[in-house]
C-alpha cells in the first residue's frame, strides 16, 4: 500500500499547490481545452473490466461530481484525510500539503491529516483535534486509490475505535478515490511533463528533485 500512496503523491508532483482534481475542474482552459461537461461523459468500455465512473446523474442517488445543498458540509462538520503512512518524512508531508491545499479550496473551516498507521498524527490523534475545534461529526476520506482491505477494514475498524473514546461522536468513512475520467488527464499530465523533463525542456517536479529519478533508463 505504501506503493500505492507513493503513487498518489505522484499524482500531485507537477502542481504542488494546487489539489489535482480541483485544478483539472477549474483551468483546463489553460491548456487550450475547453471546460469539462460532466453530462457528457459516459461509461468506458468493459472489454477491459474496468469501468469509469459514470457522471450522469442517477436522480435516485445523486450525483457523484457535486452533492446536494442539503448535503454540504457543515461548520460543526469536520474532515478527516487519511493515507496510508510511511517511515520515510518527506512522504508523510505531502499529506499535509494536500490538507492545506483542500482546505483553502474548499473552505471547510475543520480539516485535518491522519496516518493509518506507521506515522503521526494517527487517526485517533486527529479525531480528538476535530473534537477540540467544535466538530460535532467526523467525516474521515481516504486519501486512496482503490477500495482495498485498508478501506474496508483498517480505517473503519480505527475510525471506530476513536469515535468510541470521544463519546461516540458520529462519523462516516467515504469511499477512495476510485476511478475518475479526471484520472485520465492527471496521469497524462504526469507522462507528459515527466518526458518533457527527460529531454531537458523542464525541470524537475516537486516530488523528483535531487532524486534523479525521472529519466530515460537504458
Amino acid at each position: 500500500m505504501e506503493e500505492l500512496c507513493g503513487l498518489l503523491q505522484l499524482l500531485s508532483c507537477r502542481l504542488p499547490y494546487i489539489p489535482f482534481f480541483f485544478f483539472l475542474l477549474g483551468t483546463r482552459s489553460a491548456a487550450g481545452r475547453n471546460s469539462i461537461d460532466f453530462a457528457e461523459l459516459r461509461r468506458a468500455g468493459r472489454s477491459s473490466g474496468n469501468l469509469a465512473m459514470n457522471s450522469i446523474q442517477n436522480p435516485a442517488r445523486g450525483s457523484e461530481t457535486s452533492g446536494s445543498e442539503d448535503f454540504n458540509v457543515g461548520d460543526k462538520d469536520a474532515v478527516v484525510i487519511v493515507d496510508h503512512g510511511s517511515r520515510r518524512q518527506e512522504s508523510n508531508l505531502v499529506l499535509n500539503d494536500f490538507v492545506e491545499m483542500f482546505r483553502a479550496r474548499t473552505g471547510y473551516k475543520i480539516v485535518e491529516p491522519a496516518h493509518m498507521e506507521l506515522a503521526e498524527p494517527t487517526i485517533k490523534d486527529a479525531f480528538g483535534k476535530c473534537v477540540q475545534q467544535g466538530a460535532s461529526r467526523v467525516i474521515v476520506s481516504p486519501y486512496f486509490l482503490s477500495p482495498g482491505r485498508h478501506w474496508k477494514q483498517d480505517i473503519p475498524a480505527l475510525a471506530a475505535e476513536a469515535s468510541k473514546e470521544l463519546s461516540n461522536i458520529p462519523y462516516i468513512v467515504t469511499a477512495p478515490l476510485g476511478l475518475h475520467e479526471l484520472m485520465v488527464d492527471i496521469m497524462n499530465d504526469r507522462i507528459k511533463y515527466c518526458l518533457q523533463h527527460a529531454a531537458g525542456n523542464v525541470d524537475e517536479c516537486t516530488v523528483c528533485a535531487g532524486t534523479g529519478k525521472c529519466r530515460l533508463y537504458s
